[in-house]
Parts: C-alpha cells; structure tokens; sequence
C-alpha cells in the first residue's frame, strides 16, 4: 500500500502513485513482438498500447495506466522459458533499482482506453490478463474497446467500484477456462469462484459469465478472447446470467 497517493474518504476513491512516464523511451518499439501477434493481438494495438520490448531482461514490457493515463506500473512478461517457470510469466520490472510495481486490484488495465464505451454502451468484459484486452482490442477495434483486465482470477471491491463509475450496468466476467473436463473438481472450484462474485456484486449491478460451461468451445487454460472474433462473439451471445 505504498504505492497509494491518496484516498478520497468521502468516496472511497484511491489514486495510485504516479511513476516517471519518460521511462517508457528507455523500450525498443521498433522490434516485432512475434509471439503476441502470432496470439491474434495487431502491431497497431501494441503501437497504441505501448508494448514494447525490454533488451536487457528479455522481455516484454507492458506499462499499467490509470482510468486518467498517468502510468502506475510496469510489468515485464518474459521471453526466456527457465525464468518464465522459475518466476512465473509476468512480473513487475525493475530497472536501475527502481521496481515498478503496482497493487493490481486496485486498478483495471485497460481502463484508460474503454472508460467512454463502457459510459455509453452501460457494459464492460472482466478478462483476466492484459492479453485478453489486447486481443479484444484487435478484433473489435482499439476505438471500440469495452475490456479491462483485473489481472488475476478475481474481481476486488475496488475494480468493480470503478466499473460502476465509469457506467457500467452489466459486467461481463470472461475468465479463462481452467478445467479440463465439466464437473471436475477444477471446474467445481471456478464456478463457486464466479458464484461468489454474483453473490458480492450481483445486487448493485448484472453480472453475466462467458463460461464454457459444456466444454465444448475453449481448451483448457484458455480466454475466450484467445480464439478469434466468432468464438469470442458466441461466448458473448451465450453467456451465462444469473
């Protein structure tokens, strides 16, 4: 919690501590992500996102914004197999001893980019990882965007505050699909996951679920953004509401 600037009592508002923005030159933008635009995600969306690439750690630099674009984190997901198992994929940056980290529920990735869709179109889709948003991103247009990222497999108190702020009267969670067969113990635990989100939030707003719930559409470990534009679109008309 060191990296909260300020809360705003009256509103229960917090605004995250700001880092240096003109850390983001020290990137290479020029070089093809190839990994990335082989998962359906455009060189426009990572132009306009600010994904670049990190030479000196091998990695792939994604800068966390604020719903106002102030940068507030910095995560690197790494390129190199051994560090990716050892220290998991994505992990906030340290560069000249500085570590850009950020609390992550406390703030929607993608925000910044979908905060006027979400006021006019009165939803937003919950995915899990800055991926996901990307990819959304490219298949229904940057300029079109409704996703945000809540960074794990929850969704805090605070990220669905700042969803009905932006005007959100339906929240979509598309959270990638863990089991491998229904009704496996797996698929047991994620749907008391997304149960309890419904039972927390499911009075102050609608909550619905992308959930492929036959296992008929996603394999496991999967978004239902990974996939492309007409399995995400099914998903979508299909989702589940409670």
């Amino acid at each position: 919690y060191d990296r909260i600037q300020e809360i705003d009592v009256s509103t229960n508002r917090i605004t995250l501590k700001e880092y240096d923005s003109s850390i983001l030159n020290c990137f290479n933008y020029n070089v093809l992500i190839t990994p990335w635009i082989e998962e359906n995600i455009s060189q426009e969306v990572l132009r306009k996102t600010k994904i670049g690439y990190y030479p000196g750690g091998e990695k792939i630099t994604i800068p966390h914004f604020d719903s106002s674009d102030r940068l507030v984190g910095l995560r690197g997901r790494a390129l190199i197999t051994e560090e990716a198992d050892r220290f998991g994929k994505y992990r906030p940056l340290t560069i000249n001893k500085v570590l850009y980290s950020h609390p992550l529920g406390m703030n929607l990735y993608g925000l910044n980019w979908a905060k006027e869709n979400i006021k006019a179109f009165k939803k937003a889709i919950v995915v899990e990882s800055e991926k996901s948003v990307l990819q959304y991103m490219t298949f229904m247009g940057a300029e079109n965007s409704i996703a945000v990222a809540c960074c794990g497999s929850s969704l805090s108190s605070h990220q669905f505050q700042m969803l009905l702020e932006a005007g959100a009267s339906e929240i979509i969670i598309a959270f990638d699909k863990d089991f491998e067969e229904s009704y496996d113990e797996v698929f047991k635990k994620q749907v008391r996951n997304l149960t309890n989100i419904h039972k927390k939030f499911g009075s102050y707003a609608q909550i619905s679920f992308m959930f492929d719930k036959e296992n008929n559409i996603l394999p496991q470990k999967t978004s239902p953004t990974e996939l492309g534009k007409e399995v995400f679109m099914r998903m979508f008309k299909e989702r589940i509401m409670l």
